[in-house]
């Protein structure tokens, strides 16, 4: 049959075949068991047929799994969910191929349209790690929809928690007493629930005021599954990413400790505090009240970054006659041409924010004079607060100088510093907060990776394959354009002039059919994922980095106190 005949009845039935209409499948097997039917007589859907001939199961064997086994259950979810909505992305990639760029668009824009809030609700769904792949995600319109960003945003700080009973009930467990006497008042609503717990604002009873973060039920249980599932993905759609994920499972094994989390907090708490306390703040563990399931810490008031960057950009959505919604789709449609946005440098809004102070205090003045004169025989003025808007570069670059100097003058950092863990406190100073991702790095490991940076920042090709080898890299052909690329992409950036236009998962795949990937050195993806991260938030906020230039200095530093040679 022609390609032409079946490609459009594929994406019909692909399109028909919508994860709702999938999802039945685990349903409909779960409930005929707990009705008590025998497994080895239930009668199965046609569909449930169909799935277990793709895992290679007997039928019998995936009705008694769906219903008994956790983990199964977990794994078909996502798979009846997720694996339709990538076929018929990978469907409509074929059809469109070769046509006019604004019918790509078009009917990419329709998937996004279709699918986001079922990516939404099987991400809450599952819950877990999956909620940290999509806090990534809300950080790269570069490379995510708007209309996926609008709701993966929501996952920073808005993850359903759990019940207030459940909190109490793993608090007086861990600790071996009732919750009251621990605490002398304690906020049964939730600041913040997260991938693996949530968090409540508590006093103890001699007057501190704490954050008491607890862990979420069978979270530990279900983690090792859940990656397990998203690499057999990864395998199938982006063989690329498989080796980041063995380091990412690695590494985020010990989030579950929420007692390694209090050492951290401490430990970074001494790094940085000496040298960044006029910029930053890292709240202290209470180690006689952590334990692996409760960790309290002092409290560090203000608002998280997404909350705030939520406000900002309402104001100047506002201002533009426009929405926010909007604006992310034109921003999205620019660096899609390579035309990237850059706002206000931090002087001239530094500028910008004296100004505002200053007219505010004038204003103030007038309504002074006026209180103390008229004001006396009419109702008295209220002043006014400045509204002030994020000096952005300046957050921005805070990061950037923090997190390089935990990466080399330390070897000891988060590597997880996504919006939501990042705090806007009321005397300007950002908030670092949740320590779960702490990664650390020997003496050896950062030499090779400060001059990695260094070579990246000076572009200079041959010195960052060098590096790059010696830090455990390897293709099979030892191509030294793939080495340099994914070097790139992994510690400086992705934009579409580093990705030749392509976007990020097919630039993967058109460097592994070059030359594939056959060791990586994993030690040191915790580093790039910052990188990631960050330049991520960057890009949100109009505000494109170069890790490796931003980081050069710290690096050239680091590497002059150990005597090494870029």
């Amino acid at each position: 049959m022609n390609v032409t005949m079946w490609m459009p009845r594929l994406a019909r039935l692909v399109a028909y075949a919508t994860p709702r209409a999938w999802s039945t499948v685990v349903s409909r097997v779960t409930s005929s068991l707990t009705r008590g039917t025998n497994p080895t007589k239930a009668a199965l859907p046609l569909p449930a047929l169909v799935l277990s001939g793709l895992i290679g199961l007997p039928s019998v064997s995936v009705a008694a799994l769906a219903a008994y086994d956790e983990g199964f259950r977990r794994s078909a979810t996502f798979w009846v969910n997720a694996f339709p909505i990538y076929l018929h992305y990978r469907v409509t990639q074929m059809m469109v191929e070769g046509k006019p760029e604004d019918e790509q668009d078009a009917a990419f824009d329709e998937l996004h349209t279709k699918y986001a809030d079922d990516l939404l609700r099987i991400i809450l769904t599952l819950k877990g790690f999956y909620i940290k792949i999509g806090q990534i995600g809300a950080t790269r319109p570069d490379f995510m929809p708007p209309q996926f960003i609008s709701k993966l945003e929501t996952l920073q700080d808005q993850v359903p928690p759990e019940d207030i009973s459940y909190v109490k009930s793993i608090i007086s467990e861990s600790l071996d007493r009732p919750c009251d006497e621990i605490f002398k008042e304690f906020d049964e609503k939730c600041l913040g629930a997260a991938s693996i717990g949530q968090v409540h604002r508590a006093v103890l009873h001699d007057g501190r005021e704490v954050v008491v973060k607890v862990k979420f039920p069978n979270v530990e249980d279900t983690f090792g599954i859940d990656m397990q599932t998203i690499t057999s993905f990864c395998e199938l759609a982006q063989p690329e990413q498989v080796p980041f994920l063995r380091e990412v499972r690695k590494q985020f094994a010990t989030e579950f400790d929420y007692e390694r989390e209090a050492m951290y907090l401490n430990k970074i708490y001494d790094n940085l505090m000496p040298n960044y306390s006029h910029r930053i703040s890292v709240p202290r563990s209470l180690t006689e009240y952590c334990t692996k399931d409760v960790l309290v810490m002092e409290y560090l008031p203000g608002i998280k970054l997404v909350d705030g960057l939520r406000n900002y950009f309402k104001k100047v959505a506002l201002q533009r006659n426009t929405t926010i919604e909007a604006m992310e789709k034109e921003r999205k449609r620019k660096m899609e041409l390579g035309i990237m946005e850059q706002g206000p440098s931090s002087q001239a809004m530094s500028w910008y924010i004296r100004l505002a102070k200053a007219k505010a205090a004038l204003t103030n003045l007038s309504i002074f004079a006026f209180n103390w004169s008229a004001g006396w025989f009419t109702e008295p003025r209220l002043y006014i607060e400045p509204d002030l808007p994020l000096n952005l570069p300046e957050i921005l670059q805070t990061l950037m100088d923090v997190h390089a100097h935990q990466i080399f003058q330390d070897g000891c950092f988060n590597g997880d510093p996504h919006p939501g863990n990042i705090l806007l406190l009321p005397d300007g100073r950002l908030g670092l907060i949740d320590f779960g991702q702490v990664k650390e790095l020997p003496v050896e490991d950062r030499i090779q990776l400060a001059r990695l940076i260094v070579a990246l920042a000076d572009e200079d090709e041959d010195k960052v394959f060098q590096v790059h080898h010696e830090m455990g890299f390897r293709t099979e052909k030892g191509s030294k354009y793939v080495s340099y690329r994914l070097a790139t992409i992994g510690f400086n950036r992705d934009d579409a002039q580093v990705t030749e236009g392509m976007n990020l998962q097919s630039y993967f795949e058109h460097l592994g059919k070059l030359d594939p990937v056959t060791e990586s050195a994993d030690q040191y993806v915790m580093a790039s994922r910052v990188s990631l991260l960050l330049r991520g938030l960057g890009l949100h906020l109009s505000y494109p980095m170069h890790t490796a230039v931003m980081w050069k200095a710290a690096a050239l530093q680091f590497l002059k106190e150990q005597n090494v040679d870029p």
